[in-house]
């Protein structure tokens, strides 16, 4: 039995860290639907408490998750080197198809409260002062510095623990997503190690915040994330038609919508299936629980 579930876990954690790196795919939300997400938030949140009988779970995890993270970003260093604009506009179609999921997950059954729409509201305006920051600063012209690594990885921390929110996407929108692949495709230490701390922090100051929003503030929570989410795809895009250039990139880029809209809809599809019904009880249920 524990042969079997060393071997799910395994599965899991490949997945998790090959998807974590693809603009548009939350870990997060992955981890509902693999069942696991609420005993990683309790085994991080409460280390002291849960980590030492659970150790060898979140051990196999994260590791293979590496792994996996590894190999996802060898491929997309590859594509981001000669189609890195059709491949953002098509991670960001993906992405946008996914919004009514998300907004989905937020319904309580509940009227939307002005607190609700602020929570959107501030989400967006966040993402898109990142990139006018971004856009102002010539952030793109130069390589990220030690503590723009650190934000990456706090950065992949924080969505990490949040379902519905890609990492991925905001480093695409911050412009680090490009240095980041680089730095892991060739094992750039002396980037990952900042990115790594920053993961660190990310997670281990943040579990508790994620945790206690997303029980006590769940739909304001998650109408932030659609924010986020909306913004970061407005930023991504823009930058994306800004550097458009020649008639073929444009074709390129007709097709990589195209494509993004084909992903989309099937991301929603196993969306709609898995999380709102396999998953959905026992999401309310460890809400309920805290």
């Amino acid at each position: 039995m524990k042969l079997a579930e060393s071997a799910k876990n395994i599965l899991i954690g490949m997945l998790l860290g090959i998807l974590l790196m693809m603009p548009g795919v939350c870990a997060a939300t992955l981890a509902v639907i693999f069942g696991i997400y609420d005993r990683l938030i309790r085994d991080i949140s409460k280390p002291t408490k849960y980590l030492k009988e659970d150790g060898w779970f979140v051990l196999t995890i994260v590791v293979v998750a590496i792994i996996g993270v590894y190999i996802c970003a060898k491929v997309l260093d590859f594509l981001i080197d000669g189609y890195e604009i059709p491949l953002t506009l098509f991670f960001a179609t993906a992405v946008s198809m996914q919004l009514p999921d998300i907004r989905r997950q937020a319904d309580d059954g509940k009227r939307t409260t002005p607190y609700n729409l602020s929570a959107l509201a501030i989400g967006f305006a966040l993402m898109i002062l990142f990139l006018y920051v971004g856009m102002t600063s010539h952030a793109a012209d130069v390589a990220p510095g030690i503590l723009m690594m650190v934000l990456a990885g706090m950065i992949s921390g924080i969505c990490i623990l949040s379902p519905g929110l890609s990492s991925s996407t905001m480093l695409m929108a911050l412009g680090l997503f490009p240095a980041v692949i680089s730095a892991l495709s060739a094992l750039d230490f002396s980037a990952i190690i900042p990115m790594a701390i920053g993961l660190a922090l990310g997670i281990l100051l943040f579990a508790k915040i994620v945790d206690h929003f997303m029980t006590e503030n769940r739909k304001s929570t998650y109408f932030a994330i659609i924010g986020l989410t909306a913004g970061s795809i407005a930023a991504v895009v823009i930058r994306a038609l800004m550097a458009i250039s020649g008639n073929e990139q444009i074709v390129q880029c007709v097709v990589a919508v195209a494509a993004g809209v084909a992903l989309g809809w099937c991301t929603h599809l196993f969306t709609r299936k898995y999380v709102t019904s396999r998953r959905s009880f026992a999401w309310r249920h460890m809400l309920r629980r805290g």
